[in-house]
């Protein structure tokens, strides 16, 4: 009997504990809802939303979000971004999907999915008819992109996914972009319905259709229990976005009776939810209107337990306020505690406390607008600028000898122009007519006071370039306050660079520090020792800035920098080059680069820099990954010599040399003759400028603002010494006589 009682004993612990802790082990209460609204801003959403909506913005942790994709700026790409974890594409049909029994062109989605992968779908299941279409269309893009990635690592972990509702135009289309964000690499999302139940025909809205929000609810519930990551496309916001014959006053009214809906919806799914669960309410891509006035950042919000109220941000962007598309994939993988592969290139989304969130980011949006809107007339004005005013010195040196000296200023505001735009946002000047007086007003008072402040060249360019280099320098180590907002700066929407020293003001850095480290020591030759040591100390401030990955690593420019920077050190202090010396510069620079890669792979993932995070690319997904980086660079800076306007500086400054070395006749040679340390300035720009040209995926750039202080400071110098060898010439013929 009592071994019987213990047997019994033993049973029933074996039943109620062993199950238990199987299923804690692998499962738990967690719950990822993301809701699309899609084509709406943060003034919609504070203008129409009701208590729910509301609540969330109160409530939630709020953000920004770049919605660029691996291809063209559409909404199919970026759903595709979004479940990929990477920039990704989608194909023609790729928003095409459906349940087992729902109809493509009068067949079932079931049998046209079989037909094109030779595999069964389960009656439960989403089917994206088109995956192998997805997958050869993003085989064609020169990165390891894998459509549907956070769909299958997902199910791997035994987590299962569901899609809810539709952005079709009509009963008869099939159009899920949603699909993309939810399913496996096998174009299978487990649970869902997205077919035209969840519509009802309403002639007052957009295309006489609207989301039935009941219906829409009722499926929530039948897969809530069921799917761990639900997906839930509202539509209206989206079918309202497409559709064009409306009046400004029935949008308002439209966009009002939208938003009473969704709020409804928000509230209960809020109200049937727990503590664990992540609410995440996303905009994947802005509405034409947004777009056309530049504002491509759309709103997110994500709510749960863990996400105090604020702002948010990611390792991506390391900028409050903004993540990238790519960072939802990786938050999700998180909150289910699943690794991230080194193939999705986003991170975690975390929360930062700030003062006003929405007020917080409806200025961040305005600002990125402007500047995105104003940052072609400003870079082209500029380059028709330097252009005008190259060709100016040259016409005035040949035919206006007596007045060249005017031209000095010109070429003075050439040199300071960067140095302008940089300074430019303390005085918040965000709109056409206050941007245009304060950048004039900025530059002719710079290069006025120092045009007359200093009357030797040298000094001009010690001065002019040792400041620039200064505030750049100052402002990294400040987290790059002016830079983020600078219109020479980085792009949030663009999105190429979110932190750091972009490329334009890499090679302007690069630049200025050689010109003005050589004329300073020129300029007091009675103290060239101490000045040669002073200017190896900021040779090796400005490589530690351009290199840590704290401050946000440009690889390119700290390749360039070690090559530029490290001729000048060896010139300044051995007075030439050889061949050994480039050897042993190239052979430092491999090294120094080895000891980078290692020591940011072993960071922490969420803090690594572009080079670790190239680094585990590798260690995944073998060397090949490099050469594919490798070819992507080379093919940006093929693609921008022959689209960027950048192009046209990079030559003028080329031809400009060219024909000062040229003529006048062996004037270079005097000035160089005479300042020696200026010509070791000039080398190790140039060869410091090959270097920036061929190491950066925007090289042309790089080089063409490396190449602005070389050029205008040779050509200032030119002017003065032609003037004094006519003006000796014209003392020696007069004496004759």
């Amino acid at each position: 009997m009592k071994k019987t009682i213990a047997l019994f004993t033993i049973i029933a612990i074996t039943i109620f504990i062993i199950p238990s802790y199987g299923y804690s082990a692998q499962f738990s209460q967690k719950k990822a809802i993301m809701i699309i609204v899609d084509n709406v801003n943060y003034d919609d959403l504070i203008n129409y939303g009701q208590k729910n909506i509301k609540y969330l913005l109160e409530n939630g942790s709020l953000g920004l979000m770049n919605t660029n994709s691996g291809g063209a700026f559409s909404s199919a790409n970026a759903y595709a971004t979004i479940g990929a974890g990477t920039y990704a594409i989608s194909s023609i049909v790729g928003t095409y999907a459906g349940g087992y029994d729902d109809l493509y062109y009068h067949e079932k989605i079931h049998e046209v999915y079989k037909r094109n992968t030779g595999r069964e779908m389960a009656e439960e299941n989403i089917a994206n008819i088109d995956i192998l279409g997805l997958k050869l269309q993003n085989q064609r893009l020169n990165r390891p992109v894998k459509v549907g990635l956070l769909g299958s690592l997902l199910n791997e972990n035994g987590y299962k996914t569901a899609i809810l509702g539709n952005e079709a135009t009509s009963l008869d289309d099939i159009s899920v972009s949603a699909s993309l964000i939810s399913m496996n690499s096998e174009g299978i999302t487990n649970y869902g319905k997205v077919d035209s139940s969840l519509l009802t025909r309403d002639f007052m809205s957009p295309f006489g259709l609207k989301t039935n929000y009941d219906e829409l609810f009722k499926a929530f519930e039948e897969v809530k229990d069921k799917a761990d990551f639900i997906v839930i496309q509202t539509g209206d916001t989206y079918r309202l976005n497409r559709y064009m014959s409306i009046s400004d006053e029935r949008l308002g009214q439209v966009k009002a009776d939208i938003f009473k809906e969704i709020d409804t919806l928000v509230g209960k799914i809020i109200e049937n939810g727990h503590k664990d669960m992540l609410i995440m309410l996303v905009v994947p891509f802005p509405s034409s209107a947004d777009i056309a006035n530049g504002k491509r950042l759309t709103p997110v919000i994500v709510f749960d337990n863990l996400f105090s109220k604020g702002v948010l941000t990611s390792a991506t962007t390391k900028r409050d306020g903004i993540i990238t598309n790519t960072d939802l994939a990786a938050h999700i993988l998180a909150y289910f505690d699943i690794a991230k592969p080194s193939i999705a290139t986003g991170h975690k989304i975390v929360s930062k406390s700030a003062d006003e969130p929405l007020e917080y980011l409806k200025n961040l949006s305005e600002v990125s607008a402007f500047n995105y809107q104003s940052r072609a007339v400003v870079v082209k004005t500029y380059i028709g600028f330097i252009i005008v005013v190259l060709l100016l010195a040259f016409v005035f040196m040949i035919y206006f000898k007596a007045y060249v000296a005017w031209i000095k200023p010109l070429l003075i505001a050439v040199l300071l122009v960067p140095t302008a735009l940089l300074i430019l946002p303390l005085f918040n000047p965000w709109d056409t007519v206050r941007f245009t007086i304060s950048l004039i007003s900025t530059v002719v008072i710079l290069s006025l006071g120092i045009y007359y402040s200093f009357k030797d060249n040298l000094k001009i360019f010690a001065s002019t370039c040792l400041l620039s280099t200064g505030i750049i320098l100052v402002d990294t180590y400040l987290d790059n306050p002016l830079m983020r907002v600078s219109i020479l700066g980085y792009d949030p929407i663009i999105g190429a660079r979110f932190y750091g020293i972009g490329n334009e003001y890499m090679g302007f850095l690069l630049g200025t520090t050689l010109v003005g480290t050589a004329s300073l020591i020129d300029a007091y030759r009675d103290k060239a020792m101490f000045l040669k040591a002073i200017s190896l100390v900021i040779y090796g401030v400005v490589l530690i800035t351009l290199m840590l990955p704290t401050l946000g690593t440009n690889v390119g420019g700290t390749m360039a920098a070690f090559i530029g920077l490290g001729t000048a050190t060896l010139l300044h202090w051995k007075r030439k080059l050889t061949k050994k010396d480039f050897v042993l510069l190239v052979c430092l620079l491999l090294i120094f680069l080895l000891a980078l890669f290692v020591y940011d792979s072993i960071q922490p993932s969420e803090t690594q820099s572009h080079i670790g995070q190239t680094s585990s690319l590798i260690k995944q997904n073998s060397v090949f990954a490099l050469f594919q980086i490798f070819g992507r660079k080379l093919a940006t800076n093929y693609r921008l010599i022959g689209q960027s306007k950048w192009t046209l500086v990079l030559i003028a400054t080329i031809v400009t040399l060219g024909i000062l070395f040229r003529w006048p006749v062996g004037i270079l040679k005097e000035i160089f003759r005479k300042h020696n340390h200026l010509y070791f300035g000039f080398i190790s720009g140039i060869i410091g400028t090959i270097a920036a040209f061929i190491f950066n995926d925007s090289g042309v750039v790089a080089a063409a603002m490396f190449m602005v202080p070389i050029t205008i400071s040779l050509i200032l110098m030119c002017i003065d010494e032609d003037l004094k060898t006519n003006s000796y010439a014209k003392e020696n013929s007069n004496y004759k006589k």
